[in-house]
């Protein structure tokens, strides 16, 4: 490797309860991208098609008995748990999915761990402390520092006074400042459409703050 990439891993998880010290894992999603924001999609030699999308990849994880799951869960993720009940991989599986998957980034393999790519979503630090406990062999392959874009929110809410970033049932907003290929699908409560999202506010951040300081 010649030149050091700077990449975020776009991360995502939905779990089973929001107290962490009892959640499990329900659902993970990856997109990898460059600093531009523009997504490096990755075909891993055997990894299973169906979990592929243009420019990342989702699965989902089987569920624990209902009895380990939050009532909020059980009553507003019920798309979310029939997938899980019937298309379910066990968590070892999703730790080695995003192992091999990540494997074909050489930054992956740098022996600095400040070159490795940074994991990135929002309110990251619940989806980062969820991969240490359940894919270690994942997140040992990223960056220490994480990029919570959440952190830019309260910003552009507090001190730029600006307006919100629409996400929810908001897809054509999304797709106005997502640079991936894949069409926006799903709704909250779906990994793989929350970090498009996120990664949709951060383009949409980036545009306004740059328009301020520009005079405009």
């Amino acid at each position: 490797m010649t030149e050091n990439r700077f990449l975020y891993c776009w991360f995502d998880t939905e779990y089973t309860t929001l107290d962490l010290n009892q959640a499990q894992l329900l659902q993970i999603a990856l997109i990898v991208t460059d600093d531009n924001l523009t997504p490096i999609p990755l075909s891993p030699k055997n990894f299973p098609g169906e979990l592929l999308r243009q420019d990342g990849f989702s699965a989902f994880i089987k569920p624990p008995p209902r009895k380990n799951i939050s009532e909020h869960v059980l009553e507003n993720y019920q798309p979310l748990l029939t997938r899980c009940e019937s298309d379910g991989i066990n968590v070892d599986a999703a730790d080695e999915l995003l192992t091999s998957y990540l494997n074909y980034l050489p930054e992956t393999r740098a022996s600095n761990i400040q070159h490795r790519p940074i994991m990135a979503g929002n309110t990251i630090h619940a989806d980062y402390f969820l991969s240490r406990k359940y894919l270690p062999r994942f997140t040992s392959l990223l960056n220490y520092r994480i990029f919570d874009v959440s952190t830019l929110k309260l910003e552009w809410l507090f001190h730029y006074r600006g307006t919100p970033f629409k996400k929810k049932d908001s897809a054509k907003n999304i797709e106005r400042y997502y640079t991936g290929k894949d069409k926006i699908l799903g709704n909250q409560h779906d990994a793989y459409y929350d970090i498009q999202a996120s990664m949709a506010e951060l383009a949409f951040y980036r545009t306004k703050i740059s328009l301020m300081a520009d005079g405009q």
